[in-house]
């Protein structure tokens, strides 16, 4: 067990990060609350009382991972420059190359998270995140309605799942998705 304490927030990022650990080393299926506080070091019901379920932890990881990329994007689109162009380029170089780098096990945790209705809910919500993030990128330019937005997310999603698997190139995702959504928006 861990000598020290530390604050439930601070606990919770670190739990966290150990069971983004362990999911890269072995996957997610071998990601259970008992293999996480074995990884982390701590007691059962210092896991259980942070997240309650397998499904709870999933639940957690897919949303920092959301909140990383939606506070990677708003870092980027920060210095971005002022054309519809521009913030294509940057909102898609972002996600697509965060997606290649991070997003491999949140594949797995987002196919884990497919099974309930519970789940679904919650993937539906984390779409929410990103429709929310690029209505403010786009705002400036144009102003998409809610199935558009759903469109270019959908597309630019796609894409990095693709430069993921290794079925195109990033600079092709990343080139493709700034056509999507200059060609969307731009007209």
């Amino acid at each position: 067990m861990t000598a020290t304490r530390m604050a439930k927030a601070d606990r919770r990022r670190f739990l966290l990060q150990r069971a983004f650990e362990l999911s890269r080393e072995q996957g997610t299926a071998a990601l259970t609350l008992v293999s996480l506080a074995e990884r982390a070091g701590v007691s059962r019901p210092v896991v259980y009382e942070h997240f309650g379920t397998r499904e709870g932890l999933l639940m957690a990881m897919y949303a920092d991972f959301d909140q990383r990329l939606a506070e990677r994007m708003r870092t980027a689109l920060a210095a971005a420059g002022g054309s519809l162009a521009e913030v294509a380029r940057v909102l898609s170089t972002t996600y697509i190359e965060t997606v290649v780098a991070d997003g491999a096990g949140c594949a797995e945790v987002s196919a884990a998270l497919a099974a309930t209705e519970e789940t679904r809910t919650f993937r539906d919500d984390s779409q929410a995140v990103y429709l929310k993030e690029f209505e403010a990128a786009f705002r400036p330019y144009a102003k998409p309605g809610r199935a558009t937005l759903i469109a270019v997310h959908s597309a630019v999603d796609g894409l990095a799942t693709a430069a993921l698997a290794g079925r195109i190139s990033r600079a092709q995702a990343v080139s493709a998705a700034i056509a999507v959504i200059v060609g969307v928006l731009g007209s």
